[in-house]
């Protein structure tokens, strides 16, 4: 009876040790994602304010989430660019860091129905229907 308890109580004392490995795990791959993701964006964006010659301005922000389910590294590109004359033009962009591939993508000028705007192999018509499509690669 002792020998059981004690085999039960070593196996329950490995998996607590397995689960908080795993938590390191994790919290190490995510910090190894935020730091790929600020080094992506700093290559493309610098500040992430960019002046075109013909007077535009585009302004650059990403975000970024490890998602240890898929075990990727997310990244997602927001940019917004604006020209006093004309609408804005939003464009997303939600990227695989490791296999270097683009997952979702989202472009609309404002006050124009036509939108690109696609979710792996299935297309969209709203930024909003984007970011639902999208939310399950940003959360775990």
């Amino acid at each position: 009876m002792m020998k059981a308890i004690g085999l039960l109580l070593s196996l329950v004392l490995l998996a607590t040790g397995a689960q908080a490995q795993t938590a390191n795990e994790k919290s190490e791959l995510s910090e190894k994602c935020g730091k790929q993701a600020a080094e992506r964006f700093e290559k493309d964006w610098g500040t992430g304010v960019f002046s075109h010659t013909d007077g535009r301005q585009t302004t650059s922000n990403y975000e970024h989430h490890y998602n240890s389910r898929l075990h990727k590294c997310l990244y997602l590109e927001v940019r917004d660019t604006h020209k006093s004359d004309r609408p804005p033009l939003r464009m997303l962009n939600l990227l695989d860091l490791h296999e270097k591939r683009t997952i979702a993508k989202y472009s609309k000028l404002e006050g124009d129905r036509f939108a690109v705007c696609w979710v792996q192999d299935k297309r969209c018509h709203s930024e909003e229907e984007w970011r639902s499509l999208t939310t399950p690669f940003m959360e775990d």
